[in-house]
């Protein structure tokens, strides 16, 4: 028996790609198929004592052994032998009987928090389940709500919309944004646009991805929205995995047949305090905006375990998986090599393409490796995958901007016999129709972005008070309903005080009265007998019986 181990250095030094490893429970299939076995033995290890450590078990009859002995040119098998693995964390998701059983609610315990951290303090986040069909990474992601077993981007999102709350007394305004895609046979569609609920694939409109010279790539066009508490998360995201592309393979009964990527854009804009008063909101100070990519990859696929021989929508859709996941695979062979010295393939996949900046740039990043407890093939290659994932190195900052105040000519201002607002949204509508009816002349296109060039300044200046004084009134109601509730606690605790004295007062006048008619009565047991020993001394002493 051997033991192969790789190296056991801590990979989450500096910005390197944080990998985790998952194993899942046996599916009902796989006891099915295995009933015969009084236990069923799982192929992976994860000691208790060493959280990083994972342990694969090679079996006997594997390709990895006959490769093996192909190569050193013998014909036994010597026997089972197993490798070792370190990874960032590793989570026993197997037996729900064993000690260091670790559901999606201690998973998120683990590693969630640190993801929300990152968000607030304005880097961009991404989180991403890799592994074979049916290994577990959709559960991980989402769970399953109907049965109240929460995955991990519902537990983000959550703890993003409570921190929001909580930054209000801060005088920090945070504004939500969410966007809902899938990649789908190398095709960019929107889940969120409601114009699309309904359609077949094939109807949907292709988003395109751009590149920003300083933000790097983007989904053109894609819905953006607004998320004012975590119930309009849950409305969208049943939405938009209503829309998404599912079928039934014989590994899995609902398949992914898309990649889905979930964006929560996060806009913190930070208010010192007034001039006036320290609890009165002054000028914005600081703005960052980041981002948390919640990537839910489609399952690598191989049509002899998926048997969809015959179906060619779901061989296409296979075999653009499984491209997307080699471009990937290629993009992090190059990244994680030490030389470094290959063109990395960005562009040859619209998946790695959207992910750029997160394989790579200003991120911080996780991935998530879901494996199966016996499936070795596929286990192994996933393993192997992971190792090189974790000396990917990305440059992660924290997107912060001062914000200075827009130049404004007051006395130009002065000048205008109409509010100020009214004449700019008059003025606005006219360029509007102005630059509707030239539109494809160029010289009066020109002379239009001139003219409306000379209020943007304005219009940028009244958005951002409009932005502040939107949040002013909600950081007031806030302070307002915080001394309510101060004044109802001492209302509480003044009607308690009063019902207290009013009991303890009965009370002492009841004892009172019981302590006046006991001396009382008392008093008159006294009086009573000395009565009667007087009338028996008298009796005594009587003159008449004693002569």
């Amino acid at each position: 028996m051997g033991i192969e181990s790789d190296d056991g250095s801590d990979s989450g030094a500096g910005n390197n790609i944080k990998v985790l490893v998952r194993v899942r429970p046996l599916l009902r299939r796989e006891l099915e198929a295995n009933q015969d076995q009084a236990v069923i033995d799982s192929l992976i290890t994860m000691p208790p004592e060493e959280s990083k450590r994972v342990i694969l078990r090679i079996p006997e009859d594997s390709t990895y052994h006959s490769q093996k002995n192909k190569t050193l040119n013998r014909s036994n098998s010597p026997g089972e032998e197993y490798k070792s693995y370190y990874f960032d964390e590793t989570i026993w998701s197997y037996n729900r009987h064993d000690d260091h059983y670790c559901d999606n609610k201690q998973f998120y315990q683990k590693t969630g928090p640190q993801l929300v951290d990152h968000v607030f303090q304005g880097y961009n986040v991404c989180l991403l389940a890799y592994g074979q069909t049916s290994s577990g990474k959709t559960y991980t992601m989402m769970g399953e709500p109907e049965l109240e077993e929460l995955g991990l981007v519902p537990r983000i999102v959550r703890d993003i919309m409570r921190q929001r709350e909580v930054l209000v007394s801060e005088k920090i305004n945070c504004e939500v944004k969410m966007s809902y895609v899938e990649i789908y046979n190398e095709q960019v569609k929107d889940l969120l646009d409601v114009d699309n609920i309904g359609k077949s694939n094939s109807n949907k409109p292709k988003l395109r991805v751009r590149e920003h010279p300083v933000s790097g790539p983007y989904i053109e066009n894609v819905v953006e929205s607004t998320l004012h508490n975590y119930d309009d998360f849950t409305r969208h995201l049943e939405n938009g995995n209503l829309a998404r592309s599912t079928a039934a393979t014989s590994m899995n009964d609902k398949s992914s047949r898309s990649h889905a990527i979930i964006t929560i854009t996060l806009k913190q804009t930070k208010f010192g305090s007034s001039e006036d008063s320290e609890s009165e909101i002054g000028e914005a100070e600081e703005e960052m905006i980041s981002n948390i990519k919640l990537v839910d990859l489609a399952g690598s696929e191989r049509l002899s375990k998926t048997k969809v021989f015959g179906q060619q929508d779901r061989i296409k859709e296979g075999s653009q998986i499984n491209k997307s996941l080699t471009v990937l695979g290629r993009c992090i062979n190059i990244l994680s090599s030490e030389t470094n010295h290959g063109v990395v393939p960005y562009r040859d996949s619209v998946l790695t393409y959207i992910l750029k900046e997160n394989l790579a740039g200003n991120s911080k990043s996780y991935m998530i490796f879901c494996v199966s407890p016996i499936d070795f093939e596929e286990t192994y290659q996933t393993l192997n995958y992971a190792n090189q994932v974790k000396s990917i190195k990305t440059a992660a900052r924290a997107n912060k901007i001062k914000l200075a105040s827009i130049p404004i000519d007051w006395e130009e201002m002065k000048k205008l016999d109409q509010d100020a607002i009214d004449l700019l949204k008059l003025e606005v509508e006219s360029l509007t129709a102005r630059l509707q009816q030239f539109e494809f002349e160029s010289e009066t296109s020109n002379s239009l972005q001139k003219e409306m060039g000379k209020y943007s300044n304005t219009i940028n200046f009244l958005e951002r008070e409009l932005n502040q004084l939107r949040f002013e009134n909600k950081y007031l109601k806030l302070q307002s309903h915080k001394q309510t509730q101060q004044i109802n606690e001492i209302n509480k605790y003044a009607e308690f005080v009063t019902t207290e004295y009013d009991s303890l007062h009965g009370k002492y006048q009841s004892l009172q009265q019981y302590q006046f008619e006991h001396d009382m009565k008392r008093l008159q047991d006294h009086s009573h007998t000395g009565l009667q020993q007087l009338e028996s001394m008298l009796d005594i002493y009587d003159p008449k019986n004693t002569f």
